[in-house]
């Protein structure tokens, strides 16, 4: 089946308090919940306009007052695929998993930064957040909701990156997607840039461990968001930044749009154009420009 993808931001409401999230404290207060109704008419629009897909994030989406009415909403008009992009915390309840599956959750996508609670909680800084992922895990399993593992490397993981994908692998859980830092909101706080700030070269480093290990177990390969192509050129299919798939979103100024047009945060360097890869790249973050250069970023050219 073919997939045309809404993407909605319900708010930015959260019960974590992660370190680098791309939101800062003085957005969150400047921005309201999504009204519902404002949520139902763009998914009446959308779906007239043949999309399929629903993923909902926020903030945490979990901790949205209306999350079952737009759930339920979205899967009686015939969306096939509804996700949520969520912390997992409110998934330890077994009663809330239960609702959300019956209201019509396909699919979940869960944040994690470790395989160790004090790894996952020194980025989370919720105390106990690591025993509620993995209470989550065994409730949405328990639901046959689909699990896929969302892992932000930064500088307190990178190291354990092949340790933590053995980890979930074993849990069971097949999908996964690897997220580069993006350098806005919190993680332009000192504490944050202090405890998280990697080099994406740094960062990825482990990066052939990780897929040899999805190769002996016949796996398939997760994508790899926020990196472009010449940090990565043996990866360039797995890069989503490379290949974004069209898509839509709707954020708290109620305004539908494009999913590409809304990385304007995303630069080039001249000597760029003269990449193989220049005409799909998005670029890269100008926020980790500023604190690291750009020296990592140098085009690939054919060798003759």
């Amino acid at each position: 089946m073919k997939y045309k993808i809404l993407e909605i931001y319900l708010n930015f409401s959260c019960n974590q308090r992660c370190l680098h999230c791309f939101n800062s404290d003085e957005f969150r207060s400047a921005n309201k919940d999504l009204k519902f109704k404002t949520v139902a008419e763009t998914l009446f629009k959308m779906r007239k306009e043949g999309y399929n897909w629903l993923s909902i994030l926020g903030g945490e989406p979990t901790v949205y007052p209306d999350i079952f009415k737009v759930i339920s909403l979205a899967k009686n008009l015939g969306y096939k695929r509804i996700l949520t992009f969520s912390n997992g915390q409110k998934y330890s309840d077994e009663l809330f998993v239960k609702r959300m599956k019956e209201a019509g959750l396909t699919d979940t996508v869960i944040s994690v930064f470790g395989h160790k609670p004090e790894l996952h909680e020194t980025v989370t800084c919720v105390p106990g957040s690591f025993e509620k992922i993995m209470k989550a895990i065994d409730n949405l399993k328990n639901e046959k909701v689909g699990i896929m593992i969302l892992l932000v490397l930064n500088a307190l993981n990178y190291k354990y990156f092949p340790e933590i994908v053995e980890f979930f692998l074993n849990k069971g859980i097949k999908r996964y997607m690897f997220f580069a830092l993006k350098y806005q909101g919190r993680m332009t706080y000192d504490e944050a840039i202090e405890k998280m700030a990697v080099k994406l070269s740094v960062a990825f480093s482990k990066i052939d461990e990780v897929y040899e290990i999805f190769k002996k177990k016949n796996l398939k390969f997760p994508k790899i968001v926020h990196v472009p192509p010449c940090i990565l050129p043996r990866y360039v299919k797995y890069l989503d930044n490379y290949s974004t798939k069209p898509a839509s979103m709707l954020c708290q100024d109620k305004e539908l749009t494009n999913i590409k047009k809304a990385h304007n945060d995303l630069v080039f360097k001249q000597t760029c154009r003269k990449c193989i890869y220049y005409s799909g790249c998005s670029g890269f973050d100008a926020g980790y420009a500023k604190l690291f250069g750009d020296d990592e970023f140098k085009p690939v050219i054919l060798k003759k």
